[in-house]
């Protein structure tokens, strides 16, 4: 290269003009040996020094679709690190459809229908594969039963007249609410009542377990215990009593006699109980119970 042609030039100079000739020569020489060396480190190549920012933006972003074939480029974009800033840029927000997608989804608007009064001043909710229809022996007013698939019926309706309520039994059990959601429904207001609610309750008797939903504006038993409840609200001079249970009255040793309506349930223990409430059954049941409306004149 040229600037090694130009040392080797000045190395030559101090040998005949440098007027050294009358010293020793071995100094000389030494001299001449220095100089050599200094010259042949000055011709060496440079080393490169690390480029700036390797591990940069700038670096990296020189790789992203580079076609320089020098290797100078290549190396540097081999030894390049993931920006940090490339890699958090890939978590998700809050707002991203994945964390804000509900666990349960809702049914198809399509999979329930809505049962109306012949005046319009009731109405319900129930799933359409169910089917509503006129219960045997209406008491007056409006009295439907609401089955399911198999054509069992899971509840039924009363909204009218009382016709009083009565009943015995004997011997009180454990009794156990379950479940319980306050729904919006006129009602009237006595003492020991109180606000309309949808609830699953259980008596516990000494070799089963038996369990009733609907609605109510009336707590059970003395003390944690009773023999016996009644699924029913006491409405508005209009309406004076109505019913949405799967049974009318509870009792200790009751059971269902007609093999077309579920009625109270029977289960093995409480866990079997609260198991149930699980079910589509149980869940189906309880949501078209809630969504009864009855509007005042």
């Amino acid at each position: 290269m040229n600037s090694g042609t130009n040392t080797a030039t000045a190395n030559e100079s101090p040998l005949a003009s440098s007027g050294l000739s009358g010293r020793p020569v071995v100094p000389a020489l030494a001299a001449v040996a220095v100089a050599l060396l200094l010259a042949t480190t000055a011709c060496a190549p440079a080393v490169p020094a690390p480029l700036a920012g390797t591990s940069g933006g700038s670096s990296s972003a020189g790789t992203l679709g580079s076609s320089s074939p020098t290797p100078t480029s290549t190396s540097a974009s081999s030894a390049v690190t993931p920006s940090p800033i490339v890699a958090t840029s890939a978590s998700v927000s809050p707002s991203s459809s994945a964390t804000s997608a509900p666990a349960t989804p809702a049914p198809s608007a399509g999979a329930w229908r809505t049962f109306t009064s012949a005046d319009s001043k009731v109405s319900f909710d129930y799933p359409a594969s169910w089917r509503v229809s006129d219960a045997a022996g209406g008491s007056g007013g409006i009295d439907v039963d609401v089955a399911n698939e198999a054509d069992v019926v899971v509840a039924s309706l009363h909204v009218g007249p009382s016709g009083g309520l009565g009943g015995a039994c004997q011997g009180d059990v454990p009794y156990t609410v379950l479940d319980s959601v306050e729904v919006d429904l006129p009602h009237q207001p006595a003492k020991g009542t109180v606000t309309p609610r949808f609830a699953f309750r259980a008596l516990q008797e000494p070799n089963r377990v038996t369990a009733s939903f609907g609605l109510t504006d009336t707590p059970a038993g003395h003390n944690g215990t009773t023999c016996m409840f009644y699924n029913v609200v006491t409405g508005p001079s209009e309406w004076p009593l109505f019913s949405f249970a799967d049974a009318f009255q509870v009792r200790a040793g009751g059971s269902e006699d007609d093999p077309m309506h579920k009625g109270a349930k029977t289960f093995p223990s409480l866990d079997a109980a609260r198991a149930y409430m699980k079910t589509p059954d149980y869940l189906n049941a309880k949501r078209m119970i809630t969504s009864l409306k009855i509007h005042e004149s």
